[in-house]
Order: C-alpha cells, then sequence, then structure tokens
C-alpha cells in the first residue's frame, strides 16, 4: 500500500504540472497581443490590490501604461527632486485614473499642463496615484506606503461618492501577507492562465455556496475581464476630444431646469452605515494636514447627472449630497467640487461627467482644480 502511494502522488504531481502547462500554452497560443502583458493589478498585502509596475496593456477600453514605480504614466521618474520641482499626487479611484479615458486627457495630466502653463519656469510633477475600485481608506493606506519617499509638495485626494463604501482602518502587513502578496502579484504578471484558474476556482465556490456574495465577485470578474481582454474603440471615439465648448448664457442656464419630479436623496446617504468608517479615514487625512505632515486638498469629482428629458443637467437628487461631501472634507483642510462647474454647460458637451468622465468633462475638472489650487492653495508659494 505504501509503495502504492510513493508511486501515486508523483504521479498526481506530475499529471498536474502537465495539465497546468497544457492550458499555459494554450492560452499564451490565444493570447491577443494586442492586450499586451497580463496582470494588470498586483496583489498588495495592506490595499488588497495595486496597479502592476511598468503594466503595457489595456483597460477600459484604452491603451495603459504604467511606469516603474506602479502609477498610471509612460513617463520615469527620479524620486531625487530638482530645486524648482512641485511635486503632486493625486489619489483617488477609477475616475482619477481616467477609465476609459486615453491618459492625455485625464485630470491629473491636464492639471499638469494647466500648471506648466501658469509657471513654466517650475519644474511641475503631477502623479496619477488613481486605482481603479479604490475607497478613501486606501489612499490612505497608499500615502502611508509611499508618502516617505515621493516626498510630496502637495497631495490631492480625489473623491468619488462610492468612495464611502467599505472604508477599513488600514493595518500593518504581517510577514505571510508579505510572502502571500510577493507570490501572489508574480504568479498574475507571469501566468497567463492566473485568471482561468480564478475564474474557475470562484465558479466552484459559487456552485457549492450559491450565495449572493459569491454571484457578485463572479459578475465583477467578469466585468473585469471584458475591460481587460482586448482593445475597442472607446479610445477613438469623439468623446474624447477636448473641444472647449462654450458655456451657456446667463439666459439659459436660468432656463435649463429639470422639470421631473425627484426625491432627495441625502436622507439615504445619512442611513449608509458605511459613512461613519469613510469619516474616520477622512479625520486621518485631515489629521496630516493640520499636522504639517503632507499638504492635503480634497477634490470631489462632482457632477449633476443629465436630465432624462431635455439637454441639461440635473441638480435637484444630488445637489444637496455635494454640499454634504464638501462640508465633511473641508472641516480644517481645502476641498473643492466641480459640481457647479458643470451646470453652466449641457451634457451633450460634458460626456460622461457624473461618472467615468473622458474629454471635456475631464478638460472642466482640471480647470476648476487648477483655479482652486492658483487662488486658494499656493497663492504665495512662488
Amino acid at each position: 500500500m505504501k509503495k502504492l502511494v510513493a508511486l501515486t502522488v508523483p504521479a498526481l504531481a506530475l499529471a498536474t504540472i502537465a495539465a497546468a502547462a497544457v492550458v499555459e500554452v494554450a492560452v499564451r497560443l490565444s493570447w491577443d497581443p494586442a492586450r499586451g502583458t497580463p496582470g494588470f493589478l498586483a496583489a498588495d498585502p495592506v490595499r488588497l490590490e495595486k496597479l502592476s509596475p511598468s503594466y503595457d496593456g489595456w483597460f477600459a477600453g484604452v491603451p495603459v501604461r504604467t511606469n516603474r514605480l506602479g502609477f498610471r504614466d509612460p513617463r520615469e521618474y527620479e524620486l531625487e527632486k530638482k530645486r524648482n520641482t512641485f511635486r503632486i499626487l493625486v489619489l483617488g479611484d477609477s475616475v482619477t485614473f481616467g477609465h476609459g479615458s486615453v491618459y492625455e486627457h485625464t485630470y491629473p495630466y491636464l492639471l499638469e499642463q494647466r500648471l506648466k502653463r501658469w509657471k513654466p519656469d517650475v519644474d511641475w510633477q503631477v502623479w496619477n496615484l488613481g486605482v481603479p475600485g479604490y475607497n478613501t481608506s486606501q489612499e490612505l493606506a497608499y500615502l502611508d506606503a509611499v508618502g516617505p519617499t515621493y516626498r510630496p509638495d502637495l497631495v490631492i485626494v480625489g473623491f468619488y461618492g462610492n468612495d464611502v463604501v467599505d472604508n477599513r482602518e488600514p493595518e500593518a502587513a504581517t510577514r505571510w501577507a508579505l510572502a502571500a502578496s510577493d507570490v501572489k502579484s508574480m504568479v498574475k504578471r507571469h501566468l497567463y492562465s492566473f485568471d482561468v484558474y480564478k475564474r474557475v476556482a470562484l465558479t466552484i465556490r459559487y456552485r457549492l455556496r450559491a450565495s449572493p456574495a459569491e454571484k457578485e465577485i463572479l459578475e465583477q470578474l467578469a466585468a473585469q475581464d471584458q475591460l481587460v481582454a482586448k482593445p475597442s474603440q472607446v479610445a477613438q471615439l469623439r468623446e474624447q476630444a477636448l473641444t472647449d465648448p462654450a458655456p451657456m448664457s446667463g439666459t439659459e442656464a436660468a432656463a435649463a431646469t429639470c422639470a421631473e419630479p425627484v426625491p432627495d436623496l441625502l436622507p439615504k446617504l445619512l442611513q449608509t452605515p458605511a459613512l461613519d468608517s469613510w469619516k474616520r479615514a477622512v479625520r486621518r487625512f485631515q489629521d496630516l494636514n493640520r499636522a504639517g505632515t503632507y499638504r492635503v486638498v480634497f477634490f470631489v469629482n462632482g457632477a449633476p447627472s443629465a436630465c432624462s428629458r431635455g439637454d441639461v443637467f440635473d441638480t435637484l437628487p444630488t445637489r444637496n449630497i455635494d454640499d454634504y461631501f464638501l462640508k465633511v472634507l473641508s472641516d480644517g483642510t481645502p476641498a473643492v467640487s466641480s459640481y457647479s462647474a458643470f451646470t453652466r454647460y449641457r451634457p451633450s458637451q460634458m460626456p460622461d461627467a457624473a461618472a467615468h468622465s473622458i474629454g471635456n468633462s475631464n478638460a472642466l475638472k482640471a480647470n476648476v482644480l487648477f483655479e482652486f489650487l492658483r487662488d486658494r492653495v499656493l497663492t504665495g508659494a512662488f
């Protein structure tokens, strides 16, 4: 019996390795070269996930490149700053990252261009540290991890409404978590078939447990697979263009009302159980600002939804929510929202303004942020 076991175990191991090799070869042979390298996201022991360094592929239908520091930017940087360098870190989620937006039209990059035109003798470095799916506590953990080495002169925390969900106090990584994260990241980056096994494992778990949570995970995985699967024509959409649209006149803006009866959504937000955890993460940022550890500015990526009737924005359901977020964020810390700026334009001029903004919507956000920094934050700094 012992001899049989001694022969069977190595045989099963070899068979498993051979099967895995066949799957890996099959995936590589069918791989679309336009996808670039696998492993858009790497594991992180504290933040769960982060962008992989030196990634060159696609996400959300547009080409995406990260530098060796691991944030979205085709340029490489030295950590050592020059005498005239002013380094800005922009933390945020998919809206800041530029989900579906070409890199040159993301709002952090456009902000950098505005700053360079304003003060061309300054070495402006606006680093886009946005990561799809991040919330405020993950952004805080990101700053804790890189702040001492990046040495920012200013930290901008990009905020979007769903950032209030699932915030947790960052915890120090254990040795086991660090080791497991390194192994998982290496596998995701070099094993083309990693997502195949991940999908199979989640499918099995779903069928055994049949819970709504498992179903949601599978749906999210399928959506993510679709985002990185192959390039589409998203980068070529006419909405990606920056057309410098003219705002409405005062008379037009006054007449641009949405007559639909809508409820005020603020009471529902205030009943959200996750709100207190989000406020704690916000206070941590505010404490860093008060202590002078980092100079922090909050930027609310706010925009009204488009009215279903007529080419106007509907401010009634969400105006109070934007005001509430600004009130919480501005406690001892500069904060600005792009919400009101959008009401001077029509939705047809501002693509996906209230969601994953592209084109003119990102340009408007960059303008709002630039003017706020110029007039309220950077006064007397140069």
